[in-house]
């Protein structure tokens, strides 16, 4: 992820809590039948301001992997208010500080979008992945070829990433994981209604290791 800038860092973190409701809104109901059972112990890379802290079990342990340390104080904030025990760790994706086969469940949310090296965080996360264990994500994705969304999508591109601290928004994450060496993957595509054009294109994944 690109967190080398204080301005958008700080930026970002102020915008994403304050879109804590709206994303609720939109993602509520996916976000809930993808961690409603998730074990007492698990890993989110790239939590941001702590959005999916509501959707996991109370009491249980979180290993939050966030490398923009403006997000920090929101997310300790969030650990209190939903009853979650969390260990942070400012880290980026691309190498985690975890034991090879050492959890059970690793979870992301529009996140694989924004870090330098997609392919090296799904290796890190099939590493440090049991055997069998799983791995879901939530991700906007490139539109098709030569619709509205697809256009809009490329002429954007450049200041968005440079906004929104290296988000592409023409990654096909889904296949990328179809060919990362996962055991089995599901991969569901959906339009979210929402006014942010951009990224309407998106998947729902889940991979077992």
């Amino acid at each position: 992820m690109l967190h080398d800038n204080p301005i958008r860092g700080r930026i970002n973190a102020w915008f994403l809590a304050f879109l804590d409701g709206y994303l609720h809104w939109k993602y509520g109901a996916v976000k809930t039948s993808l961690l409603e059972e998730a074990p007492a112990t698990l890993v989110e890379i790239g939590p941001g301001p702590g959005a999916n802290m509501r959707y996991i079990p109370k009491g249980s342990k979180l290993i939050a992997v966030e490398p923009n340390v403006h997000m920090h104080p929101i997310l300790k904030r969030k650990a209190v208010k939903y009853n979650v025990n969390m260990e942070l760790r400012a880290l980026e994706g691309e190498q985690l500080d975890l034991a090879t086969d050492s959890v059970d469940f690793v979870f992301c949310s529009l996140v694989l979008c924004t870090v330098k090296n997609p392919q090296q965080v799904i290796s890190e996360i099939r590493r440090v992945l049991k055997p069998g264990g799983r791995f879901v994500c939530i991700e906007h994705v490139e539109a098709p070829q030569n619709s509205v969304v697809h256009r809009i999508q490329h002429t954007v591109k450049k200041p968005w990433f440079w906004f929104f601290e290296g988000c592409d928004l023409c990654r096909n994450t889904g296949h990328l994981l179809e060919s990362s060496g996962f055991q089995s993957v599901e991969v569901k595509k959906f339009i979210l209604p929402t006014v942010f054009v951009p990224i309407r294109h998106q998947v729902v994944a889940s991979c077992i290791n």
